[in-house]
């Protein structure tokens, strides 16, 4: 192990830990019709609603960039106020989503049956009220099984990372800057929302090999890396790994992914 490296990471991770996710920052441009810190919990019930829509819908090959997730579900409930809630049928996200001007990427047209899928899990499985509908579970893996089998693009295959599923579990469970709003489930048995920009991390550190294609078993080695830091934690390196993950594309672009290059990264960022 590189002990100056890992303590290099911990700084980073440190200095970043406490920023709040994008897709729930009261302080970003597109406002929030949540209040995502209340203490009331039915205000609670709406955010974790909230957010597994717009967690649903965050994958570069659906939205894009992050920051179109958020702004378009904002923008559908501009349109269609609490009723966004209670959606079933397609071709009413359908037709509002032409009118939404966004970047949106090559499987946009995919929106309207991944949030319906969200609405019709929160009525049918939940019963309305998700807080409720999560105390049923152990552990936060078997909750996110259920959000795999019910939920479209959310991680039904096996193999897959379930990136979307996990970060909306880190949402939940972990403490601030996270929401704990599931607080019956513990932070140490989280698994990373492994996604590309945390790859590029996990590369350098020689935890994971790089590949074209991440699978489940590249989340489990990201993931015992990240308990080793944090043993009670794992998933707090995550935000602070994307932001790092992100500027090694930007200042590193063709240059080999290994320690020494993100060890001048972060004397830079440091």
């Amino acid at each position: 192990m590189d002990h100056e490296l890992i303590e290099m990471l911990k700084n980073f991770i440190e200095k970043n830990s406490r920023k709040i996710d994008l897709q729930f920052d009261p302080s970003h441009e597109s406002k929030l019709p949540i209040d995502p810190y209340s203490k009331s919990y039915q205000e609670k019930k709406r955010t974790a609603h909230y957010l597994l829509l717009v967690a649903s819908i965050d994958e570069g090959n659906v939205v894009g960039k992050a920051d179109n997730a958020r702004k378009l579900i904002v923008n559908l409930y501009k349109h269609f106020d609490e009723k966004l809630f209670e959606i079933t049928d397609e071709s009413l996200l359908d037709k509002v989503l032409d009118n939404i001007s966004l970047p949106l990427s090559r499987l946009k047209r995919k929106i309207p049956e991944i949030l319906v899928s969200v609405n019709r899990f929160v009525d049918k499985k939940a019963n309305g009220d998700l807080i409720k509908y999560s105390k049923e579970f152990h552990t936060p893996s078997d909750f996110v099984s259920q959000l795999g089998k019910n939920i479209v693009r959310m991680g039904k295959n096996k193999s897959s990372t379930r990136k979307k599923a996990w970060m909306y579990m880190r949402w939940m469970v972990r403490d601030y800057p996270d929401l704990r709003i599931f607080d019956h489930f513990s932070p140490k048995e989280l698994f990373i929302p492994l996604d590309k920009n945390v790859a590029r991390v996990a590369i350098c550190c020689g935890e994971i090999c790089c590949k074209k294609a991440l699978n489940w078993r590249d989340v489990v080695k990201v993931t015992k890396f990240a308990r080793r830091l944090y043993p009670n934690d794992p998933a707090k390196i995550d935000y602070p790994f994307f932001i790092l993950g992100k500027k090694l594309l930007e200042k590193n672009k063709g240059k080999p992914l290994n320690k020494q290059t993100l060890k001048n990264l972060l004397r830079e960022l440091l």
